[in-house]
């Protein structure tokens, strides 16, 4: 149950509020530009927003991680200012010739570029303090402070729309821009509350995002290849330029996002088995290495790698059970429910990409436990690249192959994660006791001493 709220209840919440908004504030009798002036700036601060937080988040989570393990709590808080701070000053960087455009080439008023600018920013920080609000482990919160902003947003609309007389675009991104700002507001004071050991100290972070370069670029690639073939769309005859500035195409965003929703619970579902199972077997194993007998770490090897495999098994056919029934359900009645026939023709090759890469994405997990961030850079770089390359042909071919250059980047980042998962299968002997550190030494730490170290540092000792 906290799995569903913590990585899909959000999401819902926010799109049931919009939807709301746009039902009771008579969305139907505005003038068509004007909606889509407001669906276009809701669509670029989410999805940007995502792809500029992600990369940070990944490693900042391995921050948090090592700052638990070695019982550091001091600068938590700090490197929560500096991430916040670095993500803050490239998001306005970023929308600083966006909100240009807004102004000189679309003629927007200045309060809904404001406005449009909050919503961005409060994002931002809503987006980076997701990885600080699971590390506290108070999952019911996260659901709470969507729950306020997503009541205050409606609210606050409604209000400016019967009160304040204020037409219903406006109405709408002052309320959601006023909605996630409280959100971003509590999850600050939230996280300072709880990590609220001072530390000046705020450069001690930054070392990691060079450290573990790979790791972030790994995110970065695998997030942008979630929507790359999105922008190769926005290029193509067909799409919309909104206020001279937006650039969509109604039908394959419309049919990526049906795609995306069809196969989002496998998020959930890996997420559960990952924690409740693999996590274990995993640790067993590791525990193994540091103080078992050699017959105990035979054993628990192949029960970790059992359990990987069956997991990986019970995901996908549960997935496809749940992808199946939605699939024909949007075949039979998509039309009779008003989404066009354009994107009902794309969403079925778009849904086979979708599966593959929440599964490809559950196999980069796997390598993230196994700390080969080789193997997950490849990974994400290989889905990005085929299908920004892919997309860029696929684009030119009949209406029911657009998905496909997605298809062929899931398909090669897919393969690339599976294969490597059985490379390190066979190879982790040499790959724990030769090319791994299991413990190391830590400074004001009592964790213990190192148990083995790379080849490379034995030599030069």
């Amino acid at each position: 149950m906290y799995s569903s709220i913590v990585t899909i209840g959000p999401m819902i919440l926010v799109i049931a509020s919009i939807l709301l908004l746009y039902f009771f504030l008579g969305m139907t009798k505005v003038p068509y530009a004007d909606r889509e002036l407001l669906s276009s700036t809701i669509l670029y601060t989410f999805i940007f927003s995502v792809i500029l937080t992600s990369p940070f988040n990944v490693v900042f989570s391995r921050y948090l991680a090592d700052k638990f393990y070695q019982e550091e709590y001091s600068n938590i808080l700090s490197s929560y200012y500096t991430g916040n701070t670095i993500c803050c000053l490239i998001a306005t960087a970023v929308f600083i010739p966006f909100a240009w455009s807004l102004r000189v080439r679309g003629g927007i008023d200045i309060p809904f570029i404001a406005a449009a600018y909050v919503q961005w920013i409060s994002l931002v920080i809503l987006f980076f303090a997701i990885t600080y609000l699971h590390a506290t482990k108070d999952y019911k919160i996260v659901a709470l402070f969507f729950m306020i902003g997503m009541a205050i947003s409606f609210g606050g609309a409604f209000f400016c729309f019967t009160v304040g007389q204020i037409d219903a675009v406006h109405s709408i991104i002052y309320g959601l821009a006023v909605g996630f700002f409280v959100i971003a507001t509590l999850d600050f004071s939230y996280i300072k509350r709880y990590f609220r050991t001072p530390s000046r100290n705020y450069g001690e972070c930054l070392e990691y995002l060079w450290s573990f370069k790979r790791l972030l670029g790994a995110n970065l690639f695998y997030i942008g290849g979630l929507y790359v073939h999105n922008f190769v769309m926005w290029t193509k005859p067909g799409r919309l330029f909104v206020a001279s500035t937006f650039y969509s195409h109604q039908a394959y965003d419309m049919a990526a996002c049906l795609a995306m929703f069809t196969n989002i619970f496998v998020m959930v579902s890996f997420l559960v088995v990952v924690e409740t199972r693999f996590h274990t077997t995993y640790k067993e194993y590791m525990e193994g290495v540091i103080g078992g007998t050699y017959k105990m770490i035979i054993k628990a090897r192949k029960k970790l790698f059992r359990t990987l495999s069956q997991q990986i098994i019970q995901v996908f056919g549960t997935q496809l059970a749940i992808t199946s029934f939605i699939f024909f359900f949007l075949t039979l009645f998509g039309r009779r429910i008003g989404f066009d026939s354009v994107t009902m023709t794309i969403y079925p090759v778009l849904t086979v990409a979708f599966l593959g890469i929440f599964m490809m994405y559950g196999n980069i997990i796997y390598l993230y436990y196994f700390a080969d961030m080789t193997g997950a850079f490849l990974t994400g770089a290989l889905f990005f690249v085929v299908t920004l390359v892919s997309s860029c042909f696929t684009s030119q071919l009949a209406v029911p192959f657009w998905g496909l250059g997605l298809f062929l980047g899931m398909l090669a980042g897919w393969t690339c994660s599976f294969f490597r998962i059985r490379w390190i299968e066979r190879h982790i002997d040499t790959f724990i006791f030769c090319d791994y550190k299991v413990v190391d030494t830590m400074k004001s730490s009592n964790k213990g001493k190192v148990i083995y170290r790379k080849k490379a540092d034995n030599a030069a000792r």
